[in-house]
């Protein structure tokens, strides 16, 4: 059985490879947005030689046992089984065969924090991005800079937020968190149920 994406999935896809470089995919436990945005990741990553990309969760455990262990190794057997990936365990580094680079982390642990910071990315993933606080996301914005060839991208996913978060204020009032000014670019920042 060959893998297909649903109708809601294409419409994501087309989001994702639209002009917007900030993109939040919403929906409850178990609607696929995971499992789409690191299928994401993992293209780009095909395209793009040498390139870097970056999968972030709030907790550094949180992202080793859903993404690195699960979600991660999901994708690569269902959707690209021919391709090999080298998975650095002791780094959670994946390289794949064209030396691009998906990277995981927490952002509750400083070292680590500090170490993937330190580069230029291509791609970054924001995954449950309402569990992460919003200092950490500006940090992490900072670092989408790699010139890979690739339009740069910020892929953000959580489950529908209260009004008071900061992803309800970005994408949905277009504002930015904190400040509250108007986004100077509202139509980069874009979003879908």
């Amino acid at each position: 059985m060959t893998f297909q994406l649903t109708p809601k999935q294409h419409e994501a896809n087309r989001l994702l490879a639209g002009p917007a470089t900030h993109i939040m995919l919403r929906g409850g436990s178990r609607s696929g947005k995971t499992f789409l945005l690191t299928r994401a990741l993992c293209i780009r990553a095909l395209k793009a030689p040498n390139s870097r990309h970056a999968i972030f969760r709030f907790r550094f455990n949180h992202a080793k046992a859903s993404i690195w262990a699960d979600t991660l190794p999901k994708v690569m057997k269902t959707c690209f089984p021919d391709v090999p990936l080298d998975m650095n365990e002791t780094n959670l580094v994946a390289t794949f065969p064209n030396d691009a680079q998906i990277m995981l982390g927490g952002l509750d642990d400083k070292a680590r924090v500090e170490k993937i910071l330190g580069q230029e990315f291509s791609t970054i993933y924001a995954n449950e991005s309402s569990q992460i606080p919003w200092s950490s996301i500006e940090v992490s914005q900072s670092r989408l800079a790699q010139d890979s060839g690739l339009a740069l991208k910020f892929y953000y996913d959580c489950n529908p937020p209260s009004k008071l978060h900061w992803s309800y204020q970005l994408f949905r009032q277009k504002l930015k968190p904190g400040t509250k000014e108007a986004l100077p670019d509202p139509d980069d920042y874009v979003e879908m149920l």
